[in-house]
């Protein structure tokens, strides 16, 4: 089963929130990241991932964070192309 890992760091420069969930197989690969934003566990509702089970809040880096986001992005990229084929 699919394990929702949420992650989060400080504020942008502008005060909005870098929160999400990193969501992961069974041995611990990503499968997609789901942003918070303003909706908080609804986010992962409306990513179609609300029965995984959650972890606690992991601080990480701000690093970090852009890089599960562009980790997201690139997997939609991906998918997207895939299915125009």
């Amino acid at each position: 089963m699919a394990l929702a890992i949420y992650i989060g760091t400080n504020n942008s420069t502008s005060g909005n929130p870098k929160r999400g969930w990193i969501i992961a197989d069974d041995n611990g690969v990503f499968i997609n990241f789901v942003d918070e934003g303003y909706s908080g566990v609804g986010a992962l509702a409306a990513a179609g991932y609300a029965n995984l089970p959650r972890t606690s809040r992991i601080d990480v880096t701000p690093g970090t964070y852009k890089d599960a986001y562009r980790q997201s992005q690139e997997t939609t990229k991906m998918m997207s192309g895939r299915r125009r084929r």
